[in-house]
């Protein structure tokens, strides 16, 4: 079996791949994104990892998924190839929308989504004093690493509102930073929503987070070949927990979860991963919901196995990746 990752050069999901395969003494061969692969041979099996972005612009974010996703859609139509992670499962999780309405469809436990459709934030006002929603969070349906998030909360009260978000306008351009801000400034706020609500865009309720020593946490998951393989805990004092925004990692043994917790993560990280064709790894971001903490998905990611705690220790889950290739068939 020919094994073949088609990623970035100079990436940590690219050197960690190749050195738990140097480790088993597995042979990889690399290719860059954009590559056909329309003369490998017939029995290879292809791992996909994603782009990395250099531009932070949020405005160029649809564009570059959709460069990624015609290539994806491209190379899916070669039949030589076997996939780790089916083209089509990681195009359908990389839409935010789409993924989340594929798992309501087969009714596995998700935050709640709002169907409306906003042309302001304005309309967002409306709604939100109508229906005493006051805490949302706005998402664009395309990028990861809390590209473009908004947590949102209004205070009907004193009719005040603001924000936390990793977004800035510098220089004109709305981009994305790896600092978490809290804004409170009217036309601030209004500016970033109605830049987010210029695009595709999903909101979700904000259902709060449970806490360890005060800060909020959720849970990410490396679920893959019908088993947890790696969890870690992301823990903020603001809702929005992406690690790469300078948020805490902390061992997922310190949060003392009981047993029966962690199997019902299983089960619904199981049947997520069932609801997508040719899906058998996925990152998957686990909201534990109320006193009973019943696990809710936040968002579902089919390239979501990079977890720092994991490369720097054991690599684990690039070598249990790679063993499954090695004994593909």
């Amino acid at each position: 079996m020919n094994i073949i990752l088609i990623g970035q050069p100079g990436t940590k999901r690219r050197d960690y791949f190749l050195k738990a395969a140097q480790e088993l003494g597995a042979g990889v061969s690399f290719y860059e994104i954009g590559s056909s692969l329309v003369h490998v041979a017939k029995n290879s099996i292809v791992k996909i990892d994603p782009p990395q972005y250099e531009d932070c612009d949020l405005s160029n974010l649809n564009i570059l998924v959709k460069g990624y996703t015609s290539y994806l859609e491209d190379i899916g139509s070669n039949k030589k190839l076997t996939f780790l992670n089916s083209p089509e499962s990681i195009i359908d999780t990389l839409n935010k929308r789409k993924c989340k309405d594929i798992l309501v469809k087969n009714r596995i436990s998700v935050t709640p989504l709002v169907n409306e459709i906003f042309p302001d934030i304005d309309a967002l006002r409306r709604y939100i004093r109508e229906n005493k929603t006051y805490s949302l969070f706005i998402k664009p349906c395309f990028g990861s690493g809390a590209a473009g998030i908004i947590a949102y909360r209004y205070h009907p009260k004193i009719c005040s509102e603001f924000i936390y978000t990793s977004i800035n306008k510098i220089d004109g351009k709305f981009v994305n930073t790896k600092k978490t801000l809290r804004i409170d400034q009217i036309e601030r706020v209004e500016e970033l929503v109605n830049f987010i609500f210029s695009q595709p865009y999903i909101i979700e309720k904000w259902i709060p987070k449970p806490k360890y020593k005060n800060f909020n946490y959720d849970i990410r998951v490396v679920y893959q070949f019908g088993k947890i393989d790696f969890m870690v805990a992301r823990c903020s004092g603001s809702p929005i927990t992406n690690l790469h925004l300078n948020n805490n990692a902390l061992d997922i043994n310190l949060l003392k979860l009981p047993q029966s917790v962690i199997c019902k993560i299983g089960d619904v990280c199981r049947e997520a991963v069932a609801c997508f064709n040719g899906l058998n790894y996925a990152g998957i971001d686990i909201l534990l919901r109320g006193k009973n903490l019943e696990p809710v998905i936040i968002e579902m990611n089919a390239q979501g196995d990079l977890i720092h705690q994991d490369i720097y220790n054991e690599n684990r889950i690039y070598k249990n990746q790679l063993i499954r290739m090695v004994n593909y068939g």
